[in-house]
């Protein structure tokens, strides 16, 4: 449990590891973006857009997504969503921040993918009113996985290496 202490470990860690998670890091970067771009191509990021999409649209020639699509695609987003933020948030949990700012971004990761799985079914099956978790919860979502994305980033790189003879006293704690 020392390596989730408010002390950042992540500035401990050895070069190539920071080299690897860095790289991880930058591709979970890349990931994120094109999920707002494909978003953005889907649903132009809106309430109304987002209805149309999953509720279907005839002007916009868009037929409503059928129970298949949703279900391939909740299967997805369940498999592959807690994978990318069980990586990226024990990292950020890695890090120096307190406690308290680490159980609330790491819970709410999970709460905006949860979120993000039912969004779908709610504008699709209950109501188009819905559709207002598009932008809200994509927004939500991508601020905690920028969180958990720069924060250790950051710390890796950018703050000051702690003196040799210190790793010596804290592994022998």
């Amino acid at each position: 449990m020392k390596y989730f202490s408010n002390r950042s470990q992540l500035v401990r860690m050895d070069f190539h590891t920071r080299l690897i998670m860095t790289f991880f890091l930058v591709f979970m970067l890349l990931a994120g973006a094109m999920s707002i771009f494909m978003s953005g191509q889907r649903t132009g990021l809106s309430q109304a857009g987002a209805a149309a999409y999953y509720r279907g649209d005839e002007q916009g020639m868009l037929f409503p997504k059928e129970p298949a699509e949703l279900i391939e695609t909740t299967h997805f987003h369940l498999f592959i969503m807690p994978m990318v933020f069980l990586t990226t948030g024990h990292l950020f949990l890695m890090s120096a921040w307190s406690s308290r700012w680490k159980t609330f971004v790491v819970s709410s990761c999970f709460l905006y993918i949860l979120l993000d799985v039912a969004k779908p079914w709610l504008i699709r099956y209950v109501s188009a009113a819905w559709g207002v978790l598009a932008p809200l919860n994509s927004a939500l979502l991508g601020l905690t996985l920028l969180l958990c994305i720069l924060v250790p980033i950051y710390e890796m790189w950018f703050l000051p290496q702690p003196p040799r003879n210190s790793r010596v006293l804290e592994e022998l704690e």
